[in-house]
């Protein structure tokens, strides 16, 4: 009966899990694969469809051979969970495996939340305005038409919510000949809080560099780049407070003005590093304690049951059983006694009648 207990008892825990589940806390922003749909936030199986809509915006046409440019992808119209969260994925394929826009060749400069991931979530305040986020990138080194695709995962309705947009095509060109353009440029994205940042930019084909800076959506500042030793050197202000800074390059010459993606700034602030020892120290206790308590309360529910003033049976010695049989045993045993089993010789009667009576009846004469 206990153990029928038991089961049922886990069979409602089992039960009361829910159906759906994924990372309402989200998984922060980062590189990562279609798959992680799955692994991540919720496998695709068990996830229900989302409403969200999608739409697409270059900062330019086309783009060239290894040049800049910056896609804007907008979510809107999707359930919310109560936390607003909304993550938007910018893919190159939906096979699962290897469909980063790294993965087809193009270079994720800014992900325009102080990182480089094709991952990235926000708060929604409401379907209405959904979410955005501005991707700057660097083309791929062959020529071609590339397809990229949005995706948008959320909670809503108390499920796990997905959809991936259409494909999307850009077309990469030839390089124009005498074009502004850096090579092999990998962009500051975070930096300490107080601290004035110094880049070195690998420009080509320019006569003039300007680097441009902004707070949050306030007013661009310009600031012209010194050129000494054929380097290009400049410096970003130090930010004296955690606020969103984003720049972007500005390269002429006689024929062109090229610019690079706006880039955007996080503060490195530095994270909390847990003691691994410790951390290893309270599993190995909080183990040792939950097997302690699964072995008392299994000791406890196996004892069985016995009256108030009988004390059990398991309990009492040898030495208890013969006093307790001699305190109940009668002193003199009749022939006629009632109590005397049907087909007993007498002198079975007169040696086994005792222990009988006592165990059958409780009592003596």
């Amino acid at each position: 009966m206990r153990r029928t207990f038991i089961l049922a008892g886990l069979l409602l825990l089992v039960l009361v899990v829910p159906s759906h589940s994924a990372n309402p806390g989200g998984m922060g922003d980062s590189s990562r694969d279609f798959s992680c749909g799955g692994s991540c936030h919720g496998d695709p199986g068990l996830s229900q469809s989302s409403s969200a809509e999608f739409q697409f915006e270059l900062d330019r046409a086309s783009a060239y051979v290894g040049g800049p440019i910056s896609i804007t992808v907008s979510a809107t119209g999707m359930e919310l969970s109560p936390r607003g969260l909304v993550g938007l994925f910018l893919l190159a394929d939906t096979h699962g495996v290897a469909d980063t826009p790294e993965d087809a060749g193009w270079t994720i400069l800014s992900d325009g939340a102080g990182g480089s991931g094709n991952y990235v979530e926000n708060h929604a305040f409401d379907s209405t305005t959904g979410v955005s986020v501005t991707w700057s990138l660097i083309a791929p080194p062959s020529e071609g038409v590339y397809t990229l695709y949005a995706q948008a995962h959320h909670g809503g309705d108390g499920s796990p919510r997905m959809n991936l947009s259409q494909a999307f095509t850009i077309d990469v060109g030839p390089i124009p000949e005498n074009l502004p353009q850096m090579i092999d440029w990998e962009p500051m994205t975070s930096r300490g809080l107080g601290e004035t940042s110094t880049m070195t930019l690998p420009v080509v084909n320019a006569t003039s560099v300007h680097l441009e800076y902004r707070i949050g959506e306030g007013q661009i500042t310009s600031v012209a780049v010194g050129l000494e030793n054929n380097v290009w050197t400049t410096e970003l202000p130090a930010a004296l407070s955690d606020i969103v800074v984003h720049y972007r390059i500005v390269m002429t010459n006689d024929e062109f003005s090229e610019t690079t993606g706006w880039i955007t700034v996080g503060m490195d602030e530095g994270g909390y590093s847990a003691d691994l020892t410790a951390v290893r120290l309270q599993a190995l206790a909080l183990m040792l304690t939950s097997l302690a308590l699964c072995i008392t309360i299994q000791r406890r529910m196996a004892r069985p049951a016995h009256s108030k003033d009988e004390p059990p049976a398991a309990l009492i010695s040898v030495d208890q059983t013969d006093i307790l049989a001699a305190s109940f045993a009668p002193t003199t045993l009749a022939m006629d006694d009632p109590r005397r089993p049907f087909g007993w010789s007498d002198e079975q009667w007169q040696h086994y009648g005792a222990a009988h009576i006592v165990e059958h009846q409780g009592g003596g004469l």
